[in-house]
């Protein structure tokens, strides 16, 4: 499956992984980070991102409110 414009895709870049969106000829990471130009010669990849799972449980014990 190859990323369209505003796919969500997991990329590797300078050592980590992050998630980034698709948006035209470059790569925005979640901070607003964006990868375009020559720097997308170091980001890889790794493939699109077809669903995120939530937990569900309630036994957070540092619950975000």
């Amino acid at each position: 499956m190859r990323p369209k414009a505003g796919d969500t895709v997991l990329i590797s870049f300078c050592g980590g992984w992050d998630f980034a969106s698709v948006q035209g000829k470059a790569l925005i990471t979640q901070d607003g980070e964006a990868i375009e130009g020559d720097s997308l010669d170091g980001a890889n990849v790794l493939g699109v991102v077809t669903f995120f799972l939530n937990r569900v449980a309630d036994n957070d014990l540092l619950p975000v409110i």
